[in-house]
């Protein structure tokens, strides 16, 4: 019997395009989203899913620095039904994101400026974690740049890493982020016995998001989730994160 032949994902996968240029991923009047949120790859979602079309883009809050991205603004009035701690989402426009709520939702965001601290230090302490997370984002597409590889910079830069870890399929509803922060979702049991479960998020006009590609933040960064979880709802063309930590 023939083994099954994991994909080596060190080498870039068909459809996938690392590094985007920010103005390919958000929309015009959202580029400042680009100083939140880092455009890890591109992925064609055909190569996932035959019967979708277009491109999804994959993304990298720089928050949080201690806690979730999302937790330093859930009171403030700034989260709506895809807009929540621990989750992001945007509605795709001719292959661009558009979020879906008030950029506020960030809380280094330039219309936060007067927004008090919710403890001491949090801003200063935040600040110097974007400035970090930019440089080694930065050092990441430079090193991309010069070899085609995927590294850590401030690790072992001779050592790949995978440019995604998993693409398509289904997702295991034990994962932290399933119960982290409540939201609304269709759970199937697949093995009662073993607790075995697939996991889809659900659009607030109930229709399913399927997982389209996961891959741990600190691939790109010196920091980041253990697994960016990128979802996405064919209906309405929307696009969900969730982050899951260790």
């Amino acid at each position: 019997m023939s083994e099954i032949q994991t994909p080596d994902y060190t080498q870039i996968p068909e459809g996938l395009l690392p590094f985007p240029n920010a103005e390919d991923v958000f929309v015009a009047d959202q580029s400042e989203l680009a100083h939140h949120l880092h455009a890890l790859f591109s992925i064609d979602l055909s190569k996932v899913n035959p019967q979708w079309s277009g491109v999804a883009h994959m993304l990298s809050p720089l928050e949080p620095y201690e806690c979730f991205v999302g937790e330093l603004t859930e009171w403030n009035g700034y989260h709506g039904d895809l807009l929540k701690t621990n989750w992001i989402g945007f509605q795709i426009e001719q292959g661009r994101y558009r979020l879906c709520g008030d950029p506020r939702y960030f809380f280094l965001h330039e219309g936060n400026a007067e927004l008090a601290d919710p403890h001491p230090g949090a801003r200063a302490d935040l600040q110097q974690h974007y400035a970090e997370q930019h440089s080694a984002f930065a050092a990441a597409a430079e090193g991309f740049k010069r070899s085609g590889r995927l590294a850590r910079m401030d690790w072992d830069s001779t050592h790949p890493i995978e440019f995604v870890q998993q693409l398509g399929g289904d997702v295991d509803g034990r994962a932290n982020w399933v119960e982290s922060v409540e939201f609304p979702m269709d759970i199937v049991d697949t093995n009662v016995d073993e607790g075995d479960s697939n996991v889809y998020p659900l659009s607030p006009a109930g229709h399913r998001f399927y997982h389209v590609a996961s891959v741990p933040g600190w691939h790109y960064r010196s920091a980041g989730a253990d697994l960016i979880v990128m979802f996405y709802e064919p209906v309405e063309g929307l696009v969900l994160f969730t982050f899951d930590y260790s």
